[in-house]
C-alpha cells in the first residue's frame, strides 16, 4: 500500500486544488501512475489521473515508470494498493466482512444514517450555562455509542466505570421509565446482577469476546451482591434491535472512513442544532519543527433574534480561528462588535483566539 502523504504544489498545482482533484477518485477504481521525478527527500513525484502528489514508492523505482494503482481509501489521505490485483484469486469473506460490505455500499445508496440523531435536548431550558452546554456536548458524543469498543477497553483495564458502558446504545438499560425521560448513570456500586449479565452480553455479542473472565471476577469482587449468582445472562430481547445495531455500526464505519462525526438533534425544546466535528490534516507549528493536531467543529442553527448561523471553530494545537457565517447584515455587524467579548472568553479558558472572521452569506 501507498499513501499520496503530501499533494504536490509543482506543475502550477495548487495544494488544496491538488487535494480535492485527487479525493474525487473512484474507490476501488484502478488507475495508471506515471513516476515524474524522484524528490530529494526519497519520494516520488506522481501524476495520477492528471493529479500531482507525492509519494514513497519502493526501491527500483525510476521516473519514467508506470505504475498501476487501485485506491483503498480517501481520507484521512489518498492510499492506493500498488499493483494489478490478481484476477485468478479466490477471495473470501466472513460474515462479518460481507455484513460491512453490504452495510458500506447501503450507506453509499443513502440507506444509511450519516448522523447521530440526538433523541432528547442537550439541555433542558434555553437558560443552561455554556459549561452546562459544553458537558452536555461531550457527554452527547461520549456515548453515542460512536466509541463503545475502545471504552469497553478502558473499562477492561480499570480506566473507565462501568456505570459509563451502561450509558450507551450497546448496553442500555431496560426498565420501566417512560421513552424519552433522561436517567442518571448509576455508580458501580448500585449497578445490580441483571445489568452486569446484560452488559457481559451485550460485550460478547458486540466486540465478539469469548470470555472475560477476569475483569468479571474483579468486579465481582468490589461488589458482594454479584457473588455466586446463578442469574441467566438476559436475552437478546434486551438489546439493541437488529436495525439499530446495524444502524449504529454503519455510524461507526463512516466515522472511520470519514474522520467525522455528526449530530443532530435539539439544544434546548424546539431549538433544533446540527453539530459536525472533523478531523484535519495536520499543520507545523510556528516554529516549523513538529505537526499539531487540527480539529474543525461546526455547529449549525437558527435563533429568533439572530436567524440562521453556521460558526466552524478550527482548533491548532492550542490556537483558535472562529468562521462566523450568517445570512443577516444586522447579526453579523453584531457578531463583529461582540468579538473581543469572545476572544477574552477564550483566553480566560486557556485557548488564544488567532483570528475571527464573520461573513455575511447570501
Amino acid at each position: 500500500m501507498i499513501e499520496a502523504t503530501t499533494p504536490s504544489t509543482a506543475l502550477g498545482q495548487a495544494k488544496q486544488e491538488t487535494l480535492d482533484r485527487l479525493i474525487q477518485l473512484t474507490l476501488g477504481k484502478e488507475y495508471q501512475a506515471q513516476v515524474l521525478s524522484r524528490l530529494a527527500d526519497g519520494t516520488f513525484l506522481v501524476k495520477v489521473d492528471n493529479a500531482p502528489a507525492n509519494m514513497a514508492l519502493p526501491p527500483g523505482t525510476k521516473p519514467g515508470d508506470i505504475l498501476d494503482l487501485t485506491l483503498l481509501a480517501i481520507q484521512p489521505r489518498p492510499t492506493f494498493l500498488l499493483g494489478k490485483p490478481d484476477a485468478s484469486a479466490t477471495t473470501s469473506l466472513s460474515n462479518a466482512g460481507r455484513l460491512i460490505g453490504n452495510m458500506l455500499q447501503l450507506a453509499e445508496q443513502g440507506a444509511m444514517p450519516t448522523a447521530v440523531v440526538g433523541k432528547t435536548p442537550l439541555v433542558a431550558t434555553p437558560g443552561a450555562t455554556p459549561q452546562q452546554i459544553a458537558t452536555a456536548l461531550h457527554s452527547a458524543i461520549a456515548f453515542s455509542g460512536l466509541f463503545y469498543e475502545s471504552h469497553v477497553a478502558q473499562w477492561a483495564v480499570g480506566a473507565r466505570p462501568i456505570a459509563d458502558l451502561l450509558r450507551e446504545p450497546q448496553a442500555k438499560r431496560v426498565s420501566n421509565t417512560p421513552a424519552g425521560t433522561a436517567q442518571p448513570a448509576p455508580a458501580d456500586a448500585e449497578i445490580g446482577k441483571n445489568d452486569l449479565n446484560r452488559l457481559m452480553s451485550n460485550i460478547r455479542e458486540w466486540v465478539g469476546a469469548e470470555r472475560l473472565p477476569d475483569k468479571l471476577q474483579a468486579t465481582q469482587a468490589r461488589n458482594p451482591a454479584l457473588q455466586d449468582s446463578a442469574d441467566p445472562i438476559v436475552g437478546k430481547q434486551q438489546e439493541l434491535s437488529g436495525i439499530e445495531s446495524v444502524k449504529l455500526i454503519s455510524l461507526q464505519l463512516d466515522t472511520l472512513e470519514q474522520r467525522r462525526v455528526m449530530w443532530q438533534g435539539e439544544l434546548f425544546p424546539g431549538q433544533p442544532l446540527e453539530w459536525e466535528i472533523e478531523e484535519d490534516a495536520p499543520e507545523k507549528n510556528k516554529d516549523q519543527a513538529e505537526t499539531e493536531p487540527v480539529w474543525n467543529s461546526t455547529v449549525r442553527f437558527s435563533l429568533p433574534t439572530l436567524g440562521s448561523v453556521s460558526a466552524t471553530i478550527r482548533l491548532i494545537g492550542d490556537r483558535v480561528q472562529v468562521q462566523v457565517n450568517t445570512a443577516n447584515p444586522d447579526t453579523a455587524t453584531a457578531l463583529r462588535t461582540h468579538g473581543d467579548s469572545l476572544a477574552e472568553a477564550l483566553g480566560a479558558a486557556g485557548s488564544t483566539l488567532e483570528s475571527l472572521l464573520v461573513k455575511q452569506d447570501g
